[in-house]
């Protein structure tokens, strides 16, 4: 009986996962379709300034690729019951996760400074898309970064161990999905841009 419990329990967790990941998914194809969209309309009227993305998008690219890596690496050894090395993966991937941050952050300090706003009278169509995709990517990311710091948290207590790992797993699926989604809108922006 507390078996079943336990599975109907982890089943309804990664249903609502699936769930989540898919609506940001449905979010971002409705945002890059809107680009597309706008593209096409402006571009035939002038309308669209043609933006060369920031090298830190580039940076944050390669850290978010690095932090699945470890948070990867961070799983294995959970499942090896190695809560230590877990716990130092995981803080190791954290780090990356806020360097990636910070790569972005570098990256909107230099499209203003080549004169690309989000909003304003001298900012433009193409400009605005980029914040919004970039900008609404990083505000789940930073989702994923508390994500990160619950899973620290429950580890310290113990919560987790070789048998009993699944809130671990499915704090790593999503922020695997994060990279993949950030590595389509780093794609999707430097070739149609």
């Amino acid at each position: 009986m507390i078996n079943q419990e336990k599975i109907r329990k982890d089943r309804a967790f990664k249903s609502m996962l699936i769930f989540g990941i898919f609506s940001i998914v449905m979010l971002f194809a409705g945002l890059t379709s809107a680009y597309i969209v706008s593209k096409g309309a402006l571009s035939s009227e002038g309308k669209w300034d043609f933006i060369i993305l920031p090298e830190e998008f580039q940076y944050s690219t390669i850290v978010i690729v690095l932090s699945s890596l470890f948070a990867i690496m961070a799983f294995k050894k959970l499942k090896k019951n190695d809560l230590v090395i877990t716990n130092r993966l995981l803080i190791i991937a954290l780090i990356l996760g806020v360097i990636f941050s910070y790569f972005q952050f570098k990256g909107w300090s230099n499209l203003i400074s080549e004169g690309h706003f989000f909003a304003g009278k001298d900012s433009n169509v193409a400009a605005s898309f980029i914040y919004v995709l970039t900008g609404v990517h990083l505000a789940h990311l930073i989702a994923g970064l508390i994500v990160f710091l619950v899973l620290l948290y429950k580890l310290r207590l113990k919560k987790y161990n070789q048998k009993k790992h699944l809130g671990f797993k499915l704090g790593m699926w999503f922020w695997h999905f994060l990279g993949i989604l950030w590595i389509y809108l780093y794609g999707f922006l430097l070739y149609s841009s």
